[in-house]
């Protein structure tokens, strides 16, 4: 290591001594004192006196305790001797003595080598001696120069000392900047010390305006007392406290802010102040509320749900989904609309039916552009995405009217609901929460899954009620559309088929129990193979001119179709490919729709004619006794026998096959026979008695 470069230069000319000291000479000061006596006097430093080329002429005892040099090694010896290495090849000794003789002194620190190899920090003054014992005055030629002295001070253990306190004064500077929470430090008079840049950066205040703040400057005008009370308690009882308060900035925003404080105490244990850190809170405490909201729109969901199950109309379904939504302290209203088909252009119209928490004027109003949103808006209509819209923080939404709104009654985000069943939009819900916040991701796909299930449960009290209508509305299609499987099958193999049932699996996958005629069952197996629509193909029985099929078809189907409306296939008969549908519907179904989305979705299909029918009422009498017309007297007892000995107990029988044929004192076999043929008339009877259709 090398010399600092910040070298402090003094000239010395002195002052003329009274003379009874014995130190003048012929009328003038002796300036020179003798260099060999100065060596002497001075003996808490090294001191030592240079020839005119910076050699070492004489050597004191702390020269000797500095370097560890002997005066028989060192005398004679160079300048540059005690300089490291790296400095001596850099001619710094050299500049040191010009540096000395042309100002009269040369002031340096820097390293300096002991005869051992260690290395000291050493504060050092250089002066010139004129031959005319003149010393640290610059010599001017043609004066002579007589030498250099030499005064040197050991610094090494105070140098050490400062180093150590400057890398910590770094590392905590460093430290301190480096926080991104705001760091703050107040004495006990609650006086602002220190803080970082990042209270500057967070708050907008200036140094100087920080300076003259007091702690509940920094805190909103509700909190302080609290804080107030929590500073006291530090200063005087606690060591460490954690309070939480919305910090005030200076242009009027709150941001919600965790304060950590401990004290500040000296080595005595006296209390001089408070230091802390601030951490912004506001992603956390948006968390928090999130969760709450999320549990606060579970507990609806679950109570809306109980209500769905129960319920037996759609009013009643959509007036407790309004009313438990403006209930809730979260939300601010609700209202359900209904859609339908737009008249005159593409997309929907949507109505609103029911409200809670607002007046009819804003149902009419601003809501229906909440669900249709206007050009400018950010979202777009929940029937062309078949998701949840959100609009968030209206209090400052580009939309006039929303954002007069928004403000006029409180609320601060809304979000549209659609109630859907598999592809059909039956309305949307619109919910306004106060929080501009609200709606959040995971309380989106609540809302989403949420709008789902009442739509299916709107689509099976359709279908509920359609089962018991004795007044129903029959429409006949004829159709050589291939898109429809059975048509597809009919057409690429030339024969006929009925559809005997269709059995859904999930919304895409059906299941379809078919009869056909006149072919033989490899023919129908090569064509199934050519239709994407069939996935799975297997014979159930063979009899000379007739099999029965059971046929996995996916994606869309004419009965998955209507299903989405409340409606059932009654029949379904295929002949080359030309088929005759028979569709029961109820009164209320928007036929229009109905028709539009069956002749939209399959083209080549038309409405051949439509009329109201009467259907007979079938009560649980009727069925007792179409069971019992149709059962014989054996299969009746083997059928009871069965069911009252506990042969269908599960999962352990009470009575086996062996048991129940003794006590009817008939062959086990026999037994099986009667029980099996029981068994299949009355599924039979049960499930014709439900639905005469072909659908289940």
């Amino acid at each position: 290591m090398s010399d600092d470069p910040a070298d402090r230069t003094d000239s010395t000319t002195g002052s003329d001594r009274d003379a009874t000291d014995g130190n003048r000479v012929d009328g003038r000061t002796d300036r020179h004192f003798e260099i060999h006596e100065l060596s002497t006097l001075v003996d808490d430093c090294a001191v030592a006196p240079f020839g005119p080329d910076g050699r070492v002429n004489r050597w004191n005892d702390g020269a000797r305790r500095l370097t560890g040099y002997d005066a028989e090694t060192i005398v004679g010896a160079h300048y540059r001797t005690f300089f490291p290495p790296d400095a001596r090849e850099s001619d710094r000794p050299e500049r040191v003595l010009e540096r000395a003789r042309s100002n009269g002194t040369a002031e340096t620190e820097g390293w300096r080598l002991r005869d051992d190899g260690d290395r000291i920090r050493v504060h050092e003054v250089v002066a010139p001696v004129r031959e005319d014992d003149e010393i640290g005055v610059p010599v001017d030629r043609p004066v002579e120069l007589a030498g250099y002295v030499w005064l040197v001070h050991d610094r090494t253990e105070d140098y050490e000392r400062e180093r150590t306190l400057r890398e910590e004064t770094a590392f905590a500077e460093s430290v301190f900047e480096a926080q991104p929470d705001i760091v703050y430090a107040f004495d006990a008079d609650e006086n602002h010390l220190e803080w970082n840049e990042r209270v500057r950066a967070v708050t907008g205040y200036t140094d100087a305006e920080l300076a003259e703040m007091e702690p509940l400057e920094f805190v909103a005008p509700e909190d302080r007392d609290r804080i107030a009370g929590t500073i006291r308690r530090l200063l005087e009882v606690d060591e460490y406290v954690t309070a939480e308060a919305d910090l005030v900035t200076k242009d009027g925003r709150r941001i919600p802010y965790e304060f950590n404080s401990a004290r500040i105490t000296d080595d005595d244990g006296a209390v001089l102040g408070f230091t802390g850190t601030g951490r912004d809170i506001s992603d956390r405490k948006a968390r928090e509320r999130e969760l709450e909201r999320l549990e606060r729109l579970n507990a609806i969901v679950r109570t809306i749900d109980e209500t769905v199950v129960a319920a037996e109309t759609r009013d009643e379904i959509e007036q407790a989904i309004v009313e438990e939504f403006a209930a809730a302290d979260a939300y601010r209203f609700a209202a359900i609309g209904r859609t339908e088909p737009a008249a005159s252009t593409a997309g929907y119209s949507w109505e609103p039916t029911v409200r809670a928490g607002i007046d009819t004027t804003a149902v009419d109003g601003v809501l229906p552009s909440f669900v249709e949103p206007p050009a400018d808006a950010p979202g777009v209509s929940p029937f062309e995405t078949r998701s949840t819209q959100r609009y968030r923080h209206l209090h400052e939404s580009p939309i006039d009217e929303w954002r007069a709104d928004a403000r006029e009654r409180g609320y601060g985000s809304v979000a549209v609901v659609p109630i859907v069943a598999t592809d059909r939009a039956f309305g949307a819900l619109v919910v306004a929460a106060a929080e501009p916040s609200a709606f959040a991701d995971r309380e989106r796909e609540i809302l989403q899954e949420f709008g789902g299930t009442v739509g299916h449960a709107i689509n099976a009290m359709a279908v509920r009620r359609l089962l018991y209508l004795d007044t129903v509305v029959e429409l006949e299609f004829e159709s050589t559309d291939v898109g429809d499987s059975c048509i597809a099958l009919s057409h690429g193999a030339g024969c006929d088929l009925s559809v005997d049932h269709v059995l859904p699996l999930t919304d895409e996958v059906f299941v379809y129990y078919l009869t056909v005629s006149d072919i033989d069952p490899d023919a129908i197996r090569a064509v199934a193979r050519d239709t994407p629509s069939i996935t799975e193909l297997r014979l159930i029985d063979a009899a000379d001119d007739e099999s029965d099929w059971e046929v996995v078809v996916r994606d869309a189907t004419v009965a998955g179709l209507l299903g989405e409306y409340g409606a059932r296939l009654q029949s379904q008969v295929v002949h080359d490919g030309v088929a005759e549908l028979t569709v029961h519907v109820s009164l209320d179904t928007d036929l229009r729709d109905l028709v539009g989305a069956i002749t939209s979705t399959y083209p080549d299909t038309e409405l051949v004619s439509k009329r109201t029918i009467e259907r007979p009422i079938r009560t649980h009498g009727d069925f007792r006794r179409t069971v019992e017309s149709i059962l014989t007297e054996k299969q009746r007892l083997a059928l009871e026998a069965a069911y009252h000995g506990g042969y269908f107990e599960w999962p352990t029988r009470n009575s086996d096959a062996s048991e129940i044929a003794d006590r009817l004192d008939i062959a086990r076999q026999t037994f099986h026979q009667h029980l099996r043929v029981a068994q299949a008339k009355l599924l039979s009877a049960y499930f014709g008695a439900r639905n005469e259709t072909t659908t289940g």
